[in-house]
């Protein structure tokens, strides 16, 4: 069997959320097939070799609208502002001069189905959705605007801007979001499978025909399961995240502003590492004592390794959270809020502290400073459910099966 995977994005080096699932999905499409990829990348960037279960790897470049560009054809009624701002043309004149000969091809992502399943019709599609989009355009709509201290320190105009754009994006998405809903609905009636991360995501799509793949995780090498003890001499609070998405975004911008400071007020030599790129996003105080942003780093599981608590403050958000699932792995103690764990089977108090408000947020890290024994209870239980469950090694035997299951019917 002959598999095409396509995503709108080069998977390699798979330093994100998005390309580490794109490459488990593609190393589980491997176990049964021989695997090879299209996808965008952009013009004149060094592109990192493929990993070696893929046997060929075709590239267009990415081409990114401007809004004046894609602005026109979205104001009469066309696709998702996120789907019309990408160029596929040169895209889809590459597919179809290649015109690969498979027998299922594996969209990863809505996007790439709407912009290149036409030229790959009549061949049997499995499109992972990962995220549903308008899930989370729902929950941006009250989270409401979070103003860091440089727009409050820049003046009322500052503000202002600050203000007028968060508005503009929102009446952007009480458009882009039913356009979401609907193109859900259009991909789903045309091809054989689609893919959500969770059961909890099977219920708010409606869909039939939908498969749960979760997220997973692997074990980092020589972690510590003795969580009794901090470790170093100042607690370490950790958080995992490209900063350029605006769920992860939000989520440090509101835990410095809101909730660190009522941790500092108790423990005053307490560390707050934000690990990923994208720092020049967040608008806080970078003065902030013990707030480190360490950029991206090619080693993750050092900065866990220096971890006491992960927190993941997600107030915005859809699909399930890696960085979650890397920390069960890790056998990190955690705090999360309900929208950082949704998907996921945690339940508080048994595989981590759960709280949405600042003040139960900031509560629930201090308690895991200070009580070791908890610490390694919740680190205890989540490891284990983490091995029944997210393991990337039984995730990618269910991709495997799935692409046999689709191929096989559809033949």
């Amino acid at each position: 069997m002959r598999v095409l995977a396509a995503a709108e994005l080069y998977p390699w080096p798979a330093v994100d959320g998005y390309r580490r699932r794109l490459n488990h999905m593609m190393r589980g499409l491997s176990t049964v097939a021989e695997v090879e990829v299209f996808c965008l990348a952009p013009p004149g960037e060094p592109q990192p070799p493929s990993q070696p279960e893929v046997s060929r790897v075709v590239t267009a470049p990415l081409v990114r609208r401007s809004g004046s560009q894609w602005l026109p054809g979205w104001a009469r009624g066309g696709a998702p502002r996120r789907v019309e701002a990408i160029d596929w043309t040169e895209a889809r004149r590459e597919l179809a001069a290649w015109n690969p000969q498979v027998d299922l091809v594996w969209y990863s992502h809505v996007d790439t189905w709407a912009a290149l399943s036409d030229l790959l019709a009549g061949v049997p599609a499995i499109v992972d959705f990962d995220n549903l989009e308008n899930h989370l355009m729902r929950l941006r709509r009250f989270a409401g605007p979070h103003l860091g201290p440089a727009a409050h320190h820049d003046g009322a105009g500052s503000v202002a801007t600050e203000l007028a754009r968060w508005a503009t994006s929102r009446a952007f998405d009480l458009i882009d979001e039913p356009r979401f809903g609907d193109l859900y609905r259009r991909c789903s009636e045309s091809v054989e499978r689609v893919v959500v991360c969770s059961e909890l995501d099977v219920a708010r799509s409606g869909l039939d025909n939908v498969s749960v793949v979760p997220n997973g995780g692997s074990p980092p090498k020589g972690f510590q399961t003795d969580r009794r003890s901090l470790r170093g001499e100042r607690p370490t609070l950790s958080f995992v995240g490209a900063l350029d998405y605006e769920p992860n975004t939000d989520a440090v911008e509101w835990f410095v502003s809101s909730v660190y400071p009522l941790i500092r007020a108790r423990v005053p030599d307490v560390q707050f590492r934000v690990v990923g790129r994208g720092a020049e996003c967040v608008s806080v105080d970078r003065r902030t004592p013990g707030l480190v942003f360490t950029g991206p780093v090619e080693d993750l599981d050092a900065e866990l390794a220096l971890t006491d608590v992960s927190v993941v403050p997600i107030r915005l958000g859809a699909g399930t959270r890696l960085k979650v699932v890397e920390a069960m792995a890790a056998h990190l103690p955690l705090v999360t809020t309900t929208v950082g764990c949704e998907g996921i089977d945690l339940m508080h108090r048994d595989e981590a502290l759960i709280a949405d408000d600042p003040r139960r947020f900031a509560d629930a890290c201090l308690r895991l400073m200070s009580e070791g024994a908890l610490r390694q209870r919740l680190a205890d239980n989540a490891a284990a459910l983490f091995e029944r469950r997210y393991r990337w090694e039984s995730i990618e035997e269910s991709v495997g099966a799935l692409a046999t299951e689709i191929a096989g019917a559809a033949g």
